[in-house]
């Protein structure tokens, strides 16, 4: 079988890499605008979680892509990309303090790993950290981060080395149609790329593509003023040993970088950006996580090192839409695609065989809610805002 993937972000390369090994294996050929892990996936704040127990059938499915993670990891030999570090979030004020309290208890009901911890304990996992006294504070064991441009350069090397075929710099400008069947893409280059199927994996950019064949998919206007699609995140320059894993403050979330910085957003900044938010509004907002990173950390001297606006693919009721929308065209569009990525992939591998009961409540052509409340709830009301995000970097 010929298999076009469109969207080299941790989706598509995860799929790539399934599809193109084992025993199943297709004719596999991914198509990428840019270069692999350049858009969500590489503006990530990558949180590996399953953090909310509101549903217990998605829980469950992060819970089960936790553990793709971990034994995809143990596949490339404990890579630096991937880290089961922990997390810890903590509230100092009510409402707030109770409802954590009750997320950790509802989660640790549903066998998750989690617990209240006590300022002591919270020095030993995190010694430089010192909340308000009275706070609140919980503490995830099982959770953790990825570092996702090179987690999407190892799954692309994998799947090159079994054969797929990369294209990058080449973009899809629209799906081909013989009737109702999708037979491939046209190509930005005017060229046609046949396949027996399509994957579109394209995150945000998937709408536009789908609806040169007449489908509405239903995601969140990134264009649109004051969307919640578009986010902020920045990287500091090396500050090694101040954070040992992930961290959720009232004012302030962080995690290693690669090179030994942080990776810091902030709720209210995240959700003040969208896409006419100027460079400089941008570079204020850094320059303001860095401020509180400061606050958090006294000993933290290191600057900004780049600052970046994300556009996240974002469902228009939370949840995945993975599925075939008609002969030849299958979609896999998610937000999370980090913690998700893997898992779907192998889910998407059994789909294509036999069919995969999991999927069930994620087709595409599912009824969806008209309106997804903001995309940034941190640790007490949501998933990290910023998992998934399409941007560039500006140093």
């Amino acid at each position: 079988m010929r298999i076009v993937i469109i969207g080299g972000g941790i989706v598509g390369a995860a799929l790539a890499a399934r599809l193109a090994g084992g025993a199943d294996a297709a004719e596999v050929t991914l198509v990428e605008q840019d270069r692999p892990g350049s858009g969500a996936s590489g503006g990530s704040f990558g949180w590996l979680n399953a953090n909310d127990p509101g549903d217990p059938a998605y829980h469950s499915l992060r819970v089960a892509a936790l553990g793709a993670w971990r034994r995809l990891a143990g596949e490339f030999g404990d890579p630096g990309w991937f880290r089961v570090s922990g997390n810890t979030a903590w509230a100092d004020a009510e409402p707030v303090a109770s409802l954590l309290s009750d997320r950790v208890a509802r989660l640790a009901a549903l066998g998750y790993p989690a617990e209240l911890i006590t300022a002591g304990r919270l020095r030993g996992i995190e010694p430089a950290l010192r909340p308000a006294a009275g706070a609140v504070i919980a503490h995830y064991p099982g959770e953790g981060y990825v570092h996702g441009p090179d987690a999407v350069a190892a799954l692309i090397g994998r799947a090159r080395d079994a054969g797929a075929r990369i294209l990058t710099g080449v973009r899809a400008d629209r799906l081909d149609l013989r009737g109702e069947h999708v037979t491939g893409v046209r190509l930005g280059t005017g060229d046609d790329l046949a396949a027996d199927l399509t994957i579109c994996a394209a995150g945000r950019h998937s709408a536009a593509l789908l609806a040169t064949a007449g489908i509405d998919l239903p995601l969140v206007d990134a264009e649109a003023p004051g969307s919640s699609a578009p986010g902020l995140t920045a990287v500091t320059a090396p500050a090694p040993g101040l954070v040992n894993g992930l961290v959720h403050s009232p004012r302030l979330d962080m995690r290693p970088a690669p090179g030994q910085g942080l990776v810091l957003e902030a709720a209210d900044l995240d959700d003040a950006t969208d896409l006419a938010t100027t460079p400089a509004e941008l570079d204020a907002r850094a320059a303001e996580l860095l401020d509180r990173a400061r606050a958090l950390l006294p000993a933290l001297t290191a600057g900004i090192e780049a600052v970046r606006r994300c556009v996240r693919p974002l469902p228009a009721d939370g949840r995945p839409l993975v599925g075939r929308h008609r002969p030849g065209l299958y979609t896999a569009v998610t937000h999370s695609g980090i913690t998700l990525g893997p898992h779907l992939a192998d889910l998407i591998a059994a789909d294509l065989r036999d069919g995969e009961a999991a999927l069930a409540p994620y087709r595409p052509d599912r009824l969806i809610r008209a309106e997804l409340p903001s995309a940034h709830a941190g640790p007490l009301f949501g998933y990290s805002g910023t998992e998934g995000r399409d941007g560039a970097a500006r140093s």
